[in-house]
């Protein structure tokens, strides 16, 4: 049951790489101003670039993604634009959940990103849930869940699986798989799943190989469960460079730097939510007792 992906040297010369470095741009400034101390830490997305700017590229934009806690970068390669990000990274006033996750919170509606929780795994089963419900909708759309090799011990990560092969859902589970970790595809036999993998560095070898999943998904063949190969932080910019030339990659980290420098000076003077806003989408209603609780934390306010 092994979806077999074409050669990556097939699509190379369609594949777009600047995202690529246009990712690793970015996370270089945001790992320098966390370490300065200018803003919240973010977890590096070194050597992940590929799978993610892959796993977006092979999708459709119905479809549902399930990150991780570290794939804030997620976001970025799925169109967030990079004011909206940095006002998500300051959790300011402009910041479309107002403050109420951490800066590394990447979920998104209108882009179809799903919340990711800290316990390792249990996005897994969220994500096979709302691919069954599509399904069951009758609609086109499947849910790709990143995970990476440490959570294949985690109960979750069976509990999906499981499930996926009962219920035969559109569901991918993407697993990033580091020199030396174990992976996910030697599970999928078990569970009734297909199963995959390539070189995560490699960004047209993870558009095939996940678009080949996906379609297999959408046309009615069940989940996949696929290994992206990761190798050192510098594999996939290699690649991405090897493929745009020096002087285009220079380009594309001025423009991206520039672009992020702007939008978190933006953000840096935006004001800090309204206390009310602790509130919102919390409860269906504002009890009495939740008022007072506001009034003492806006007596508090003032008085610091």
């Amino acid at each position: 049951m092994d979806v077999q992906p074409m050669a990556s040297g097939d699509l190379s010369g369609e594949v777009n790489y600047e995202p690529v470095l246009r990712l690793r741009a970015i996370d270089d400034r945001l790992a320098e101003l966390g370490e300065a101390g200018s803003i919240g830490f973010l977890p590096r997305a070194a050597g992940r670039e590929a799978a993610l700017v892959g796993t977006v590229a092979a999708l459709n934009k119905g479809d549902w993604i399930f990150p991780t806690m570290a794939d804030w970068a997620i976001s970025i390669a799925r169109g967030m634009a990079l004011e909206t990000f940095a006002h998500r990274i300051f959790g300011d006033a402009r910041d479309p959940l107002r403050g109420h996750d951490i800066p590394a919170g990447t979920c998104a509606k209108s882009l179809n990103i799903a919340s990711a929780s800290a316990p390792a795994a249990t996005h897994l089963p969220h994500a096979v849930g709302v691919s069954w419900a599509a399904r069951q909708r009758g609609e086109q759309s499947i849910a790709a869940a990143l995970f990476d090799g440490p959570e294949v011990d985690a109960a979750e990560f069976h509990t999906a699986l499981n499930f996926a092969g009962v219920m035969k859902t559109p569901t991918l589970f993407i697993c990033r798989v580091r020199p030396g970790e174990e992976g996910a595809v030697e599970h999928a036999v078990a569970y009734g799943l297909a199963s995959a993998h390539c070189d995560g560095s490699d960004l047209a070898a993870v558009i095939e190989t996940v678009a080949a999943a996906a379609e297999r998904a959408r046309s009615g063949g069940g989940s996949t469960v696929i290994d992206l190969e990761l190798g050192g932080p510098d594999d996939a910019v290699e690649i991405a460079i090897a493929a745009v030339g020096r002087e285009r990659e220079g380009q594309i980290e001025g423009e991206a730097h520039q672009a992020l420098s702007s939008a978190l000076e933006s953000a840096s003077k935006t004001a800090s939510p309204d206390l009310r806003s602790l509130f919102d989408d919390v409860y269906s209603g504002f009890e009495n007792h939740l008022a007072e609780q506001l009034q003492e934390a806006r007596q508090e306010a003032e008085d610091q």
